[in-house]
């Protein structure tokens, strides 16, 4: 199916873009169940609610709702001009997103928040301040949307051969700056056995992407929302289209597993571990578009201070932590202190926010 006449790229507001959803959806001729069938089908989330939802306002839908809606009214040759459109009207700022509601009334599957402009019209996904200084390396992508089955089994099969899945990049340069104190274990992981004199990390001459045997299997939550944990999803704003760290409900947090696997010097490591592209360390991007975002990579190394983080506890709260990135006086946080579900995890300014606290609950292997 094309969408004939319709042309989106003449759009010039959001409601018109999704005036032109909409007649999208009749030309279909599709119920909102049935559109729910076919994007799971496609292996997309679009639940019935959600698709009568963004037809229902006049503000833009975040783009993977926007890929998977097109795709299910069969249009799927016709994505790249509708998610081209989209972003010409969201640089643009003519209106601020609104977010789809979490909690469909129908109790399918929940769909992520719309991503939003800031308050003066320009577009939310401005860059933080940059971490760290290292050149953009080629990456492979670890699709967040479930994969229809016959991927998967040839992600199966590549990893079997040894082509990796995950992103990969070389050995960084090791960030300096001011170390804290030293730090307590977090409750339930054993701390490093050596540390150099100063309290760096050592260098690790085996980096390959394995979970150690003094990795313990653990759940990161916001403390302010602890139903949510850190696990893997999407930038909003859509111009990264990497997996990257988000908070999302516990219940649909796995896969990947998380680890926290020690280093040297009270130091962790941040492990995923995904059935299908294996494990990965939580690495900070230094590079636009995400920078200061969390992603995995592949290659795991103590020389690596962007893989590195301390839990420091709070006071007067010692359950929760306060995540460190190695070398920095920085916390992570999540992007514009929000609550929303699959708002991002970043790299920030340490302010004390109710943001940058987060709970660890070590979790039973099996």
């Amino acid at each position: 199916m094309t969408t004939g006449e319709l042309r989106p790229d003449d759009a010039s507001d959001p409601a018109g873009f999704v005036e032109m959803l909409r007649q999208l959806k009749d030309r279909s001729g599709l119920t909102y169940r049935q559109l729910e069938q076919r994007a799971a089908s496609a292996g997309d989330v679009l639940a019935r609610s959600t698709a009568a939802d963004i037809l229902r306002r006049s503000t833009l839908p975040r783009p993977e709702v926007v890929a998977a809606f097109v795709r299910a009214c069969g249009a799927e040759d016709q994505v790249e001009t509708w998610l081209r459109a989209r972003h010409r009207i969201a640089v643009n700022a003519y209106a601020p997103m609104s977010p789809v509601s979490d909690q469909p009334a129908d109790g399918s599957a929940a769909d992520q928040p719309a991503d939003g402009s800031a308050a003066d019209g320009s577009p939310a996904d401005a860059a933080p301040p940059a971490v760290v200084d290292r050149a953009a390396p080629a990456r492979a992508r670890w699709f967040a949307r479930r994969a229809p089955l016959a991927f998967l089994v040839v992600g199966v099969l590549l990893a079997v051969v040894g082509v990796v899945a995950w992103v990969q990049r070389p050995d960084d340069t090791r960030q300096t700056g001011q170390r804290g104190g030293p730090t307590p274990a977090v409750s339930g992981v054993p701390s490093a056995e050596s540390a150099s004199p100063d309290g760096d990390a050592s260098p690790e001459a085996d980096a390959s992407p394995t979970i150690g045997p003094d990795a313990r299997l653990s759940r990161i939550h916001p403390a302010r929302n602890p139903q949510l944990c850190l696990t893997e999803g999407r930038e909003r704003t859509g111009q990264y289209p990497h997996e990257v760290a988000v908070q999302r409900p516990c219940v649909d947090a796995t896969p990947p597993d998380t680890y926290l696997e020690p280093a040297a010097g009270g130091l962790y490591f941040i492990k995923w571990s995904h059935p299908v592209h294996g494990p990965g360390c939580l690495t900070i991007r230094s590079e636009d578009p995400g920078r200061n975002l969390l992603e995995p990579f592949t290659k795991c190394s103590d020389s690596n201070s962007s893989q590195l983080f301390r839990f420091e506890p709070t006071v007067p709260a010692p359950t929760s932590y306060r995540i460190r990135p190695s070398g920095t006086d920085l916390c992570v946080g999540l992007r514009d202190d929000d609550t929303e579900v699959s708002a991002e995890a970043l790299v920030e300014p340490c302010t004390n926010g109710a943001d940058q606290l987060f709970l660890v609950d070590p979790r039973p292997a099996g």
